[in-house]
């Protein structure tokens, strides 16, 4: 895992660019701004929200999204080649945090990078 920590999505996806990968799965994705963002940048966008009233929202705006908890991710093993985790960790305790932790590095393929913000 690659432990970014620059949270602005411009440099991330310009990372991506750089390290030719074209896929991205976002954590707690809301409404869908960052995956408008991604799509416009020609980044295959896949986002999960635990939220149904956020996951309607970013259908709507014609996003692959679908609703999952941060700590169960309904993705395989090295699944994603870049993980956008900004908005995961809010308001968990150190342990919750610690697990989904852990499933971001499960679902992302070996040194793919993974943005998250700390509370």
């Amino acid at each position: 895992m690659t432990l970014l920590t620059e949270t602005s999505l411009e440099p991330f996806i310009a990372l991506l660019k750089a390290q030719g990968r074209h896929s991205v799965l976002d954590v707690c994705c809301g409404p869908g701004d960052d995956g408008l963002r991604f799509v416009q940048a020609g980044i295959h966008y896949t986002g999960v929200d635990p939220f149904d009233g956020n996951v309607r929202y970013a259908m709507a705006r014609r996003l692959s999204v679908s609703v999952a908890e941060p700590a169960r991710l309904p993705f395989a093993v090295n699944t994603f080649p870049a993980v956008w985790a900004v908005q995961s960790l809010e308001g968990l305790t150190a342990d919750q945090a610690d697990d989904v932790v852990r499933e971001l590095e499960r679902v992302a393929e070996p040194g793919a990078p993974i943005a998250v913000v700390l509370p």
